[in-house]
């Protein structure tokens, strides 16, 4: 068995603590937007660059979004095809000659398109809910007890 370790206030209140051994990580913000991983269209650049500035802003964009950001940036254009082109729904059901009847393939790959950016959205901050939770902890910069506590 292994014995327990201690947590840093602990160490702190004992005395043993030291903070040398402690690596902090250092905050890296990219001055430049990363490049896309997928060739886009021009329309699809546009959502590509309207996702990095909403990163931007917030100074939470890292080289390594590209891959997320391309990924979200063609479901993005893919949801908006698919929408353009469901009407009605004649657009969403087929019906076949015999009677039966089957769900577009264009319903169908918006409807995966759909929620592949929904799971996506929150991770990048595009939903109000994230949004907010961004913008607390941008701004909750003011120092508690506990704050206090961890630092000695």
């Amino acid at each position: 068995m292994t014995a327990q370790r201690k947590t840093i206030v602990l160490k702190a209140l004992q005395g043993t603590d030291r903070p040398s051994r402690r690596v902090e990580p250092v905050r890296k913000v990219d001055a430049q937007a990363p490049e896309p991983i997928f060739d886009f269209s021009p329309e699809e650049r546009k959502v590509y660059d309207a996702l990095v500035t909403h990163l931007q802003d917030y100074d939470l964009l890292h080289t390594i979004d590209a891959i997320g950001l391309s990924t979200l940036t063609k479901n993005v254009v893919i949801m908006k095809w698919c929408a353009d082109r469901l009407k009605d729904a004649d657009d969403v059901i087929q019906v076949f000659e015999n009677g039966t009847s089957n769900v577009s393939g264009t319903y169908t790959a918006y409807a995966k398109a759909q929620a592949a950016f929904t799971s996506l959205m929150s991770k990048w901050g595009l939903s109000p809910v994230d949004r907010e939770k961004i913008a607390g902890m941008l701004l909750d910069n003011d120092e508690d007890d506990y704050d206090l506590i961890k630092k000695q």
